[in-house]
């Protein structure tokens, strides 16, 4: 009867352990379960506000490109520039470096740039965040013929000195994230060659029209190695009437021949692309040197009243 009573017994503990255990195993199930369910919601809503959160700051992130300055319009109008602003009125920055396709991602060579110059302040903050500037300057064999007295003090005081040329285009409180590098026009080494997007000459050209081996043809050919296939070169110049003598307009006044300066660069490979009158000023006579007008001659109420010089704009055409 124990006996009978002790095996009853212990069938039983096994047939409710094994209900325990199937019971326990099914709670654990229903547990992990839950767990995971809730694991998902989490991540669900951890996507769905992250999501929130991102979606205005890419929509937002050109105003950042704008603050540092990349868009030509808010450099021009930045409050760096007022000191040279005055100046817009016959320069026509916008217009000018929009004729001529001037973007923030574009290598850029000013020619003649001189110190901290008029166009430089608006080209080195433009390419400062992913674009890169080049300065070229006269080579010394022609600045000497410029200029009588020509020295080491002179090379600074024109931005001559290549080895400088980073100061020269540097401008207050904008660090260019690109090397600035510089050159003399007659000798830029082939590791740059297609390397420019755009080359630019404003007031630029007549000296190498001058004397009596003009050296705009080697200029020219220099410049067009340097520019890519497609790449842009910009003029500005002043500009002297087609019926000129050949000798006012042979760059000693200042002004040249519209159809010299086209000659010049389509001899160089270059083809004209569009002409602009931008920077137009039919009340300059164009009859005498053009450092009479502003901005070289600022007190005469004659020279003040027919304004800067009358330019041409041409924008060239490395073909490719």
């Amino acid at each position: 009867m124990v006996t009978c009573f002790i095996i009853y017994a212990h069938n039983t503990f096994r047939q409710h352990k094994i209900v325990y255990e199937e019971e326990f195993m099914r709670t654990l199930v229903t547990v992990a379960t839950l767990a995971l369910l809730l694991m998902a919601c989490s991540n669900e809503t951890k996507t769905s506000s992250t999501t929130e959160v991102s979606d205005p700051i890419v929509e937002s992130a050109p105003a950042v490109s704008v603050a540092v300055g990349t868009r030509l319009e808010d450099v021009i109008n930045h409050e760096r520039r007022s000191k040279n602003s005055g100046r817009d009125e016959w320069r026509h920055p916008l217009e000018t470096l929009s004729f001529f396709g001037i973007e923030s991602d574009m290598t850029v060579a000013e020619v003649l740039p001189g110190v901290s110059g008029w166009y430089t302040q608006i080209l080195t903050p433009l390419t400062s965040q992913a674009g890169r500037m080049i300065g070229v300057t006269y080579p010394d064999t022609l600045w000497r013929q410029i200029i009588s007295t020509w020295n080491e003090e002179s090379k600074e005081k024109f931005g001559a000195n290549i080895d400088n040329m980073a100061q020269y285009l540097s401008v207050t409180d904008v660090e260019s994230l690109q090397p600035v590098t510089g050159y003399a026009i007659d000798n830029i080494p082939a590791l740059e060659n297609s390397k420019a997007d755009a080359v630019l000459f404003f007031r630029a050209l007549h000296h190498l029209f001058r004397f009596d081996e003009p050296l705009i043809d080697t200029a020219l050919s220099e410049v067009h190695d340097l520019l890519a296939p497609g790449g842009v070169a910009g003029v500005v110049q002043h500009r002297a009437p087609e019926d000129s003598e050949p000798g006012f307009a042979s760059g000693n006044n200042g002004y040249l021949k519209q159809s010299a300066v086209v000659a010049a660069f389509e001899r160089a490979g270059f083809i004209l692309e569009e002409t602009s009158e931008i920077n137009a000023n039919p009340n300059d006579p164009a009859d005498k040197l053009v450092w009479r007008l502003p901005p070289t001659t600022r007190d005469n109420p004659d020279t003040q009243a027919i304004g800067e010089s009358d330019r041409m704009t041409l924008r060239f055409r490395k073909p490719g």
